[in-house]
């Protein structure tokens, strides 16, 4: 594995029993072989990775006639996870976020490295931690390939790689004038999960287990190759992700707020489609492929919504069903 590193620790626990301080060591070598070395391994041929965890470095064949596609996604516990989740949850979590940036590049995901920071050495979080990796893994059949460890506050860097057909990766810079705009899914679901799991508001169990367990629509993204003229995974909010295409392609929007899909019986209020946490796919699309879209939400049985069109502004107005035009705050912002 690559540089997996971790600090010395004066008094360590493990297993609930303190260590003594003339222990202020831990072999990273023991570290990395108990609890990371075989996460995904049976994944490592089909993704082409020659040299995997173990050495300096990782080693990947590039395919034939392929472009990697590269993302980095970092999470901070009390900022993207809560310290009350599960290990396993907060590893799958961690991993899937990031994947979802490939998703909406149309990129296949390869495999992926994790660096993480740990308050102190815990026995039992780390064997659960490694168990959401192996799940993550299984999921979505890629491996762990390397990855760094450090003490400090609890957060995970995660690195993934995917692989799309040379030239045919999906941009935010590319979307056009009077193009319909398209989201998978439906929007707020996640955001009700957590506000269950913070101060118990009502949600299903289906909400909370999107907002711990989310999922990268690696499928949907693949099959919109030639499709799609740009997307982006919604993450920081609808309203939020979609201006970064705007802002890229040099465009603007117009959005019809009762055509947000939610699984609210009214139409949605802005906060209820712009709290993020989402990590469905928003898109643009020539009219021309409307059809073939519908043909796509079904075979892959997830729903694909028209919510409005681009046009040649450089704004993005929010319509109600009466025709006026809704204020819209920002969504999540990192600073």
């Amino acid at each position: 594995m690559a540089a997996w590193e971790l600090q010395a620790y004066l008094s360590l626990s493990l297993n609930n029993v303190n260590l003594s301080k003339e222990v202020n060591t831990l072999d990273e070598h023991t570290l990395i072989q108990t609890y990371f070395s075989d996460v995904g391994s049976a994944y490592l041929a089909e993704q082409d990775v020659r040299i995997s965890v173990g050495d300096d470095s990782s080693i990947i064949s590039l395919p034939a006639g392929k472009e990697s596609v590269v993302s980095v996604d970092t999470s901070i516990e009390g900022v993207h996870f809560l310290d009350s989740m599960s290990a396993d949850d907060i590893a799958y979590r961690a991993v899937v976020v990031a994947l979802s940036d490939l998703a909406a590049c149309g990129a296949a995901p390869s495999w992926y490295s994790v660096a993480l920071t740990l308050p102190e050495f815990n026995d039992t979080w780390l064997k659960k931690f490694a168990d959401g990796l192996r799940r993550l893994s299984d999921d979505y059949r890629v491996p762990l390939i390397g990855g760094d460890t450090t003490k400090g506050k609890l957060s995970i860097t995660v690195q993934v790689n995917g692989y799309c057909d040379s030239g045919k990766s999906i941009l935010r810079s590319t979307a056009n004038s009077n193009e319909n705009i398209y989201v998978s899914g439906l929007i707020g679901e996640a955001s009700k999960g957590l506000s269950y799991i913070t101060n118990k508001s009502e949600a299903t169990d289906q909400q909370i287990k999107i907002y711990l367990n989310p999922k990268a629509r690696i499928d949907l993204g693949i099959r919109l190759r030639g499709i799609a003229s740009s997307a982006i995974d919604v993450s920081d909010g609808l309203l939020q992700d979609l201006k970064h295409i705007c802002t890229a392609s040099g465009i603007g929007a117009q959005i019809e707020l009762d055509k947000i899909p939610t699984s609210l019986s009214v139409t949605p209020s802005i906060p209820d489609i712009n709290s993020g946490d989402d990590y469905e796919i928003c898109f643009t699309s020539s009219p021309k492929n409307e059809s073939l879209i519908k043909e796509i939400s079904e075979e892959l049985g997830i729903p694909i919504t028209s919510i409005g069109k681009t046009n040649d502004s450089t704004t993005i107005s929010v319509i109600d069903k009466e025709g006026h035009e809704v204020p819209v705050d920002s969504g999540y912002t990192h600073f």
